[in-house]
């Protein structure tokens, strides 16, 4: 991983803070068939209202 990275820039916090900010899982920027795009709708699949609603 890049120093420079926080954890942010991970694809699967993206993923996350998507699912947990309302975008719909079509806003993956990630291209299909990608390790990013896999993280990134694994962790939308698995965030959860309740973790939104705090």
């Amino acid at each position: 991983m890049d120093a420079k990275a926080t954890a942010s820039d991970s694809a699967f916090i993206q993923g996350r803070n998507a699912r947990l900010y309302g975008k719909p899982a079509s806003e993956c920027p990630y291209t299909e068939g990608t390790e990013e795009h896999a993280a990134w709708m694994q962790a939308y699949e698995e965030a959860t209202d309740s973790e939104a609603n705090g």
